[in-house]
């Protein structure tokens, strides 16, 4: 089976970004999303006005992943999520969950380590329509970009965390997130330990994946997929496109076209 998934940080939405405000880029996003095609999506920064906007451009897709409080409530619609687009024309969800980034990590936590934000992961598991015994797992999550222990943990724990979910059926994952740290990062180096690394099949250098609308290639990426070693890389893509220099978000798309079979047998 092979499965295009994408790790996307939309920008949240600030009227000081100017002409780079959500509401001028939203059909953007949404064009992208529908280019590539992916069957999944991660996202990161994405409000609940947002996310109800991109949802409208995006028929063929559901969502699922709340904000920090862990439920809409009255922040008025402010909170942040880490929500996950699926394709349902070729996807079902199965289960979903979402654990929060701290030392408290199955309920709704605070600032964690030296983190500057509340941070968390949300979680699914899902079976190809035509296909229910073929599933799998992914994991989105968006680390901290001020507290290096923070990123240290997270990332320790979303290993510990995949593995005592994902484990229970044994069945592939993907992670996807921005992890707001550069590859020789000893967060990176944690992960990459343990699991597959989709740019380790990139042709050249990656290049930056954050450009804070600028564009341009010059840095090294912050945005990432990763996948358990069970799960094979393609191709992998990092989305630079714009539309006459106006960027989709600050941050670049990143797609990989996976391939694997379910340790479960029809």
């Amino acid at each position: 089976m092979k499965l295009n998934v994408m790790t996307f940080n939309l920008r949240v939405n600030v009227p000081s970004d100017g002409e780079n405000a959500w509401p001028y880029r939203k059909e953007q996003a949404a064009a992208v999303i529908r280019e590539m095609r992916p069957l999944l999506v991660g996202t990161q920064e994405g409000r609940y006005a947002m996310l109800n906007e991109l949802d409208a451009l995006l028929p063929a897709y559901s969502r699922i992943g709340e904000g920090r409080a862990g439920y809409e409530s009255g922040d008025e619609g402010l909170d942040e999520c880490c929500a996950i687009y699926y394709d349902h024309g070729q996807l079902k969800l199965v289960e979903h969950g979402q654990f929060w980034l701290s030392e408290t990590p199955d309920s709704p936590s605070g600032r964690a380590w030296d983190a500057d934000y509340p941070r968390f992961c949300s979680w699914a598991r899902f079976e190809w329509a035509d296909a229910p015994e073929e599933q799998f797992y992914l994991f989105n999550t968006h680390f901290d970009h001020v507290g290096q222990q923070a990123r240290e943990e997270s990332a320790k724990l979303i290993l510990r965390k995949i593995a005592s979910i994902s484990e229970r059926e044994e069945y592939p994952f993907i992670v996807t997130g921005d992890l707001n740290c550069y590859p020789d990062d000893p967060a990176i180096r944690t992960l990459k330990a343990e699991l597959t690394d989709v740019y380790e099949s990139y042709e050249g250098p990656v290049g930056r994946t954050f450009h804070d609308f600028q564009g341009g290639l010059e840095g090294e990426p912050i945005d990432y997929i990763f996948a358990s070693g069970d799960v094979s890389v393609v191709e992998t893509t990092v989305y630079r496109g714009s539309n006459d220099g106006v960027y989709p978000s600050d941050h670049y798309p990143v797609m990989a076209q996976l391939a694997f079979e379910s340790k479960r047998q029809p």
